[in-house]
């Protein structure tokens, strides 16, 4: 193996924290926040936690998408 050069391509998936997803703490700014119970889609609001938000069509609380 020439000096400098690691085995394997680099191509990892990372797993950095405040990306989208889950109710987890700092989801990020964009995207969506959905009902579990009935699927109904809100647009996420920053500062807004998505299982504050109660779904307009059921009632359930809902959960970031």
């Amino acid at each position: 193996m020439p000096r400098g050069q690691g085995q394997g391509s680099g191509t990892g998936a990372g797993t950095g924290r405040g990306g989208k997803g889950g109710n987890r703490r700092g989801g990020g700014p964009g995207g969506n926040c959905i009902c579990p119970n009935c699927g109904e889609k809100a647009v996420h609001q920053q500062g807004v936690p998505c299982y504050s938000i109660i779904c307009p069509k059921c009632g359930a609380k809902m959960m970031r998408e």
